[in-house]
């Protein structure tokens, strides 16, 4: 029968002394895990405590404290930072790739090519954080479709041209209503268009398109300064043939008038003396008639020869 040798002292020692170590350990260790719940919100964040994976609380700059890991987690998105994305370009990690452009179908049935810059801000940490799985990428894909609804509208002209500055600002309130509805708890600041241009197999004919605006904008200035020149001078002429007009007209009618008068006085003095008036009438006439012509007067002299005298209309009449 074998005998099992029995323990010294010695050998049950360091078992004893690990336990008596032990709790001192744990406590340190608990300590440190009470510890790690300290932290701080810088003042360009928000904090955002959740308690098991759900919201417990929204937490303002400064020094706080929450149960450590795994029950209490803090978020600290950036809500002061301006944050800033491209729609039409494909970033890979801080360096742009290859450009993107995002092709947009106009309202005469045109495809342009537009990148847009658009800055925003969190306004809502909770929302930001839980409500949307990726707002980064939900902002530009709501942008981009309040792009495309937009200039659905627009004719290819209106985008290239004039529409620019209102097809931002009409873009930027549409993707805020459309990002509110979802609730991803973000504003945007505003949004700049970088470059709008057709697909590069008609560029060169939309210059073209564009140069023909240009000559006709200038024809037609051109033709407006001639008219605002030209109009004037016309007008003033026209009030002056006007005028003369108007004078011919009551220099006439005083002269009918004078002239009814005179005829009105002869056939009086005719009702009185009608002979006599006659030959004053014929006389007056003779005169008229004879006194610018030249008279040949023929006779003969004391000596029976032929005379032939030539009478001159004396030049005062």
């Amino acid at each position: 029968m074998t005998t099992t040798p029995a323990k010294s002292p010695s050998s049950r020692r360091p078992s004893h002394w690990g336990r008596r170590a032990r709790g001192p350990l744990v406590g340190v260790v608990g300590l440190a895990w009470l510890a790690s719940g300290f932290y701080t919100i810088s003042p360009s964040e928000s904090g955002v405590a959740t308690r098991f994976g759900a919201v417990h609380e929204t937490v303002p700059p400064g020094m706080h404290y929450a149960l450590p890991w795994p029950i209490d987690r803090v978020h600290r998105p950036a809500t002061a930072e301006v944050k800033r994305i491209e729609v039409g370009v494909r970033c890979l990690g801080n360096l742009p790739s290859e450009p993107r452009r995002t092709d947009m179908l106009t309202g005469d049935e045109n495809i342009l090519k537009i990148m847009m810059v658009v800055q925003y801000k969190i306004r809502d940490p909770k929302e930001f954080l839980f409500a949307a799985e990726e707002p980064h990428w939900l902002v530009e894909r709501t942008v981009e479709s309040a792009m495309n609804e937009y200039i659905a509208h627009l004719s290819v002209d209106d985008v290239l041209t004039t529409a620019k500055s209102e097809m931002q600002v009409e873009t930027i309130k549409r993707a805020q209503a459309m990002l509110d509805a979802y609730r991803a708890g973000v504003v945007l600041l505003g949004g700049n268009l970088q470059d709008v241009s057709p697909p590069a197999p008609v560029v060169e004919a939309f210059k073209e398109v564009a140069s023909a605006k240009k000559d006709s904008e200038r024809l037609l200035d051109e033709a407006r300064e001639y008219e605002s020149r030209v109009l004037p001078k016309v007008a003033g002429d026209a009030e002056q043939m006007i005028s003369q007009a108007e004078g011919y007209r009551a220099r006439r009618m005083e002269s009918a008038r004078g002239e009814a008068a005179r005829f009105a006085s002869m056939l009086k003095e005719y009702s009185n003396a009608k002979q006599m008036t006659r030959v004053r009438l014929f006389m007056e006439m003779v005169e008229r008639v004879m006194g610018n012509a030249k008279l040949v007067i023929l006779g003969e002299d004391r000596g029976g020869r032929s005379k032939i005298n030539v009478v001159e209309p004396s030049p005062e009449k």
